[in-house]
């Protein structure tokens, strides 16, 4: 039916994904490291993110549910992927708020408040309103995988409906709807918060489908870059990619022009790259662990930021005098954290979890 690359570890992949989440911390953590944005672009590392997210998927699973893995089956493998380190940064989120009601009483939170955040973070049910800077409040960069779990669902739902050429009208119509928000919003910086969730949408479904085709086509296209088989391609992109990172377009327009660019085009391209080219050995295990530690670091560095920035002011430590050496430890402090939630929790809570799985599959 579908002409799929042939099945291997894309560890090129993981090692452009590891960089954009770091890109995204540091992001993240600006004030506590310079005067200005560090790596001010890096907010298009979601979509990044969500296209490297659509080839993987469609690499891992296009031929599964071939072979008839239901929608259950799929939609239980991906919430047993994503949900353990999701709920332990919600659980961090709420950790902050407890503390912070204890050692700054005046800027306390109700804890009927506390609960509702807590409630609808653990079941990803966003907050739409405009009490909240974002739709998830406990973990902001949950936000993404709201939208990840959606495509998800679609990519499932309409499986077999999504042929090369529905995918190519699918982009296509995404792309231009993608257009328009990022025209109205001045940016693709949108789908965070309550008032630009509808935008979110086709920033999503674009790079993921995307994604998907590109997949794809690896049968048809791969042949014709045997250019990229010698050389150091994959170093060079993910050096580009912290390029496309750094850059900040002045005015609107630029901006708009600059964003749709690096998705559309460079994103694509890179990715292709890095899917193409070999690892070099002596990279691979450091591509590896850059992969393990990407969604890690992305989904608990937004609470740890909350949590660390406030442990400094309740101790009067001004954080942001302190520049950039309380950055650095931040940063340090995260990727730290990372590598051992990995290693002790949501790589044996995932084994366990799958292994429940496959009983109850035996029993049914």
């Amino acid at each position: 039916m579908k002409a799929v690359a042939p099945r291997h570890v894309y560890l090129n992949l993981d090692a452009i994904r590891g960089v954009a989440a770091i890109s995204v911390m540091l992001y993240h953590f600006s004030p506590f490291l310079a005067d200005g944005k560090v790596l001010p672009s890096s907010y298009l590392a979601v979509d990044l993110f969500f296209l490297l997210s659509g080839f993987v998927i469609a690499h891992a699973y296009d031929r599964k549910i071939e072979n008839g893995m239901g929608f259950g089956s799929f939609l239980a493998v991906r919430l047993i992927r994503l949900y353990p380190l999701y709920l332990a940064g919600t659980l961090l989120g709420c950790f902050y708020l407890l503390i912070k009601n204890r050692l700054m009483p005046a800027e306390h939170t109700p804890m009927a408040e506390i609960g509702t955040l807590l409630t609808t973070g653990m079941f990803f049910i966003p907050l739409v309103g405009d009490a909240y800077h974002t739709i998830f409040p406990l973990n902001p960069a949950s936000w993404s995988l709201f939208f990840e779990l959606i495509v998800n669902i679609a990519y499932v739902a309409v499986f077999f409906l999504l042929s090369r050429r529905v995918l190519t009208v699918l982009v296509a119509v995404s792309l231009v709807l993608l257009v328009v928000a990022s025209v109205i919003a001045g940016t693709l910086d949108f789908g965070m918060t309550g008032k630009t969730i509808i935008s979110g949408l086709p920033r999503v479904s674009f790079s993921f489908f995307l994604g998907v085709l590109l997949c794809r086509s690896m049968a048809r296209y791969q042949g014709s870059l045997g250019l990229l088989r010698r050389g150091f391609w994959v170093e060079a992109a993910i050096l580009f990619t912290l390029v496309v990172f750094a850059i900040a377009p002045a005015n609107a327009g630029g901006r708009v022009a600059y964003d749709l660019a690096s998705v559309a085009i460079v994103f694509p391209i890179m990715v292709v790259t890095g899917a193409v080219a070999p690892t070099a050995p002596s990279l691979a295990g450091f591509y590896g662990w850059l992969g393990r530690i990407s969604y890690p670091i992305y989904i608990i560095h937004t609470p740890m930021l909350m949590i660390i920035a406030g442990a400094g002011k309740a101790v009067s430590v001004d954080p942001f005098a302190h520049h950039p050496w309380f950055g650095v430890v931040m940063a340090v402090a995260v990727i730290v954290i990372a590598d051992i939630a990995t290693r002790i929790y949501d790589e044996p809570l995932r084994r366990f979890l799958q292994r429940q799985m496959q009983r109850s599959r035996a029993v049914a």
